[in-house]
């Protein structure tokens, strides 16, 4: 089975490239197809047929895409080291013998953090007036670099076995449709599973776990489930809809999904960590876990008042103006002042925050979502891009009018702690689960299936 995995640019923020430089050690063949291939299918269709003729480039020859603007729009301009082969529209196909090395952008987990190798085919097109790349593949080589950028190879095999049936499934049905953008599936971490490409040399686990589980991916009414999973959820994961807007719609919550539903990490579990009190307790007791080995299983932040309020205006600003709006309601007032007091107001089931209020002599302030209020932290002269995770509870003091004056964050876990996390699936493997075991665990009544 052939997938397409839209390549983003060296941030991975965007799908949209200015230049795009290949080259491979082997011969290229360049094919051009005068009209774009209406959707993912007739693109996949067109990519596998053999009646076509192609421009050959000889090996370390570098081919490079860019849009250039012309009276009617755009068209896409290919070179042979500088030498223009041919412009217009349409599609652009790179096919050849050896793997395919992508110039032009860097990623992490590459041979000196430049450029990706990849194996398959390379499609070069035009979208909204901006250069595309995609690449086609097999799923399970596309699996291949996902396990190498997501999961360590010296986890347990049962634990990658996991991680692999996961991603397979994940890589066909992501949280955010590419329906839009003629792929399955995107490289980037900021929006789907991360995928940089392959290293030189395959792990010889991340290979066996490929293959003792080949075609195989998790199902709910016969269709491929949304198969999330994160690095530690601190001993609980989390219910999707406490985590997760609804990506067509932007609601939250959304739907329940009722194979992502939070589950403790331990066979006997005690606590009611949807309330502050056994989540503190929690927290200080630090039981065993599956998870707990993990030095991310407990962490503590301490900002001073003048971390928080140099920084916090401008994150919530920033925030309003972009597609985190509808999650952060402002006072009638509509105005910030001066940071009293924060508290954690809606909790979902592993204590994770569903809604903050920050109280502030403008009024309060509401900001709901787990990632988004991970961001308000952000604390640039403190390092701190955002917290681990939204499972946190606060304790802070105050200055002699009421101000805030420092402020203690104790969190647990690190991301979002829905579907499976890996730490985890280290700790049951260890134990003697299965990967079937595993996944029937983070994944409640989804079903394995071969496609």
């Amino acid at each position: 089975m052939q997938v397409v995995v839209a390549l983003s640019t060296s941030d991975l923020k965007s799908l949209n490239h200015s230049e795009a430089t290949f080259s491979s050690a082997g011969s290229l063949d360049v094919y051009h197809l005068p009209q774009m291939p209406a959707n993912r299918s007739a693109l996949l269709d067109w990519a596998g047929r053999s009646d076509k003729t192609a421009t050959a480039v000889p090996a370390g020859k570098k081919i490079s895409a860019k849009v250039k603007k012309t009276a009617g729009g755009t068209e896409l301009e290919v070179f042979e080291s500088g030498v223009r082969l041919f412009g217009g529209a349409g599609l652009v196909i790179l096919k050849g013998s050896s793997d395919i090395n992508f110039l032009s952008v860097k990623r992490a987990g590459a041979s000196g953090n430049v450029g990706a190798k990849y194996h398959g085919a390379v499609a070069l097109f035009v979208k909204n007036n901006h250069l595309r790349v995609a690449l086609i593949l097999d799923l399970d080589k596309y699996l291949r670099g996902v396990l190498q950028s997501e999961i360590p190879a010296s986890y347990h095999i049962e634990a990658v076995k996991a991680q692999a049936v996961a991603a397979r499934t994940y890589g066909l049905n992501p949280r955010i449709s590419h329906e839009k953008d003629n792929a399955n599936v995107c490289d980037s971490y900021l929006c789907c599973q991360y995928f940089g490409g392959l290293t030189t040399v395959s792990s010889p686990s991340h290979e066996k776990a490929i293959a003792e589980t080949l075609g195989q991916v998790l199902t709910w009414e016969d269709k491929p489930i949304l198969a999330l999973f994160s690095s530690n959820a601190g001993g609980h994961t989390e219910n999707y809809e406490n985590c997760f807007s609804d990506p067509v719609t932007g609601q939250f919550p959304p739907q329940p999904l009722p194979y992502l539903i939070g589950v403790p990490e331990a066979e006997k579990f005690a606590y009611n960590l949807a309330n502050e009190s056994d989540l503190r307790k929690f927290y200080s007791a630090a039981p065993h876990t599956v998870d707990s080995s993990s030095h991310h299983f407990k962490w503590k932040v301490q900002l001073t008042a003048d971390d928080v309020e140099a920084n916090i205006h401008a994150t919530v600003n920033a925030m309003m103006k972009d597609d985190r709006a509808p999650y952060v309601v402002a006072p009638s007032s509509g105005k910030f002042g001066h940071i009293e007091s924060f508290a954690v107001t809606k909790r979902g089931v592993s204590g994770c925050a569903i809604e903050v209020a920050v109280k502030t002599s403008g009024g309060i302030w509401k900001i709901s979502k787990e990632l988004i209020i991970r961001d308000l932290f952000k604390t640039p002269g403190k390092k701190l891009a955002r917290l681990k995770s939204a499972r946190i509870f606060f304790d802070q003091t105050n200055n002699e009018i009421g101000h805030l004056s420092a402020i203690t964050i104790s969190g647990l876990g690190w991301g979002h702690g829905v579907g499976l996390q890996q730490t985890g699936a280290q700790g049951w493997a260890k134990q003697g689960w299965n990967y079937r075991s595993i996944l029937g665990h983070y994944f409640v009544g989804a079903k394995i299936e071969k496609v």
